[in-house]
């Protein structure tokens, strides 16, 4: 396995000037044994990260743990690049380079999105996957979740346990694919109680919401001396700044992208969480056999793409009661009684 930082070979012609881009390496792990049954030349596979994000986002990590899982299994090249959000000109380098030494390009984040819809189009015979990002591009696997279905369980679990009818929101930027977390979220704490304040809040109008925990742990305080007793945070690494606020305040919080309920036992509610892993290996194993299809792709409730997570640390926080009332949601939802909004009207209330 290869991490890349760029910082020390991209050069910006234009300028005439070496390009530093301040990226740091992925810390590395233990070299996984040979696997023994792999073809003769692997594949190789170059996953890239928005930024430095793989040790403070639970986003990023998902990926990160599905492709070091490959890597053992499989017996893949891999290799993992931190991008430059904030430079598109380096981030279209970036991308240009995995294009040229890959077979397939896996990207994450809303903010590649324009750069690989730009490469893969000059790139017609590398594989691209693009994760959180609606590309309609023959070689590019677009991989999208449902979130705002597991959104919608989760607002449900908030309504139900709430003491304070007074429930928060907390994204890392405004914008659509964070607003359909926010979405689902409000409608589900709607079926259940329509009378419930919410509390809407996000990070930053740019990229730095998602990078920003100080910024968001004085958000969520302001929140829970309000009255608000649950959160939901949906902004990546800024979201350790809500939960540091939950635990001081001893209200709860609800984790997004991964299961967290481990993090702080007693104080996270419930998580909403995409199987982040498993899709980043689905694509890996598809490009392996041949067998891998460009196009949009949707995972939801329905296929275990999303859930809510139940475990031995917060079990307890999670009456029988509100459990089956949620279980009944999700059936409604799968088979269409139920459709949730992905959507919300501007300018808020």
């Amino acid at each position: 396995m290869k991490v890349i930082c760029y910082s020390r070979i991209l050069l910006l012609s234009v300028l005439g000037m070496i390009l530093i881009c301040g990226c740091e390496y992925i810390d590395d792990v233990t070299q996984p044994e040979p696997p023994s049954e792999m073809e003769t030349t692997p594949l190789r596979v170059t996953m890239i990260y928005p930024n430095d994000c793989v040790s403070t986002a639970a986003y990023c990590l998902g990926f990160h743990i599905g492709l070091r899982e490959a890597e053992v299994e499989y017996g893949i090249d891999l290799t993992e690049v931190n991008g430059m959000e904030n430079d598109p000109v380096a981030t279209e380098m970036i991308i240009r380079d995995a294009a040229q030494n890959s077979d397939l390009v896996l990207a994450a984040g809303y903010q590649l999105g324009e750069a690989v819809a730009k490469i893969a189009s000059e790139f017609p015979d590398v594989k691209f996957a693009m994760f959180d990002v609606v590309l309609d591009i023959p070689n590019v696997a677009s991989i999208n979740y449902k979130a705002n279905e597991g959104s919608y369980l989760v607002g449900a679990i908030a309504a139900l346990k709430t003491e304070s009818n007074k429930i928060g929101f907390i994204g890392g930027v405004d914008i659509p694919l964070i607003q359909g977390f926010e979405a689902g979220y409000i409608a589900g704490i709607h079926e259940i109680n329509p009378n419930v304040e919410i509390v809407v809040d996000y990070v930053s109008e740019d990229v730095t919401g998602f990078m920003q925990p100080d910024i968001a742990k004085t958000l969520a305080i302001a929140q829970y001396e309000s009255g608000v007793d649950v959160i939901y945070v949906a902004a990546g690494g800024s979201g350790q700044g809500v939960l540091e606020a939950a635990q001081e305040q001893e209200k709860y919080i609800i984790w997004v992208d991964d299961n967290g309920n481990h993090l702080a036992p007693g104080t996270v509610l419930t998580s909403m969480a995409k199987e982040l892993p498993a899709s980043a290996k689905i694509i890996i194993r598809e490009a392996l056999e041949d067998r891998f299809m460009g196009g949009i792709r949707y995972f939801g409730l329905e296929d275990g793409g999303v859930y809510y997570a139940v475990d031995e640390h917060n079990r307890d926080l999670l009456s029988d009661e509100i459990l089956e009332r949620v279980e009944s949601l999700k059936s409604m939802i799968i088979v269409g009684e139920i459709v949730v909004p992905n959507t919300i009207s501007l300018p808020r209330e």
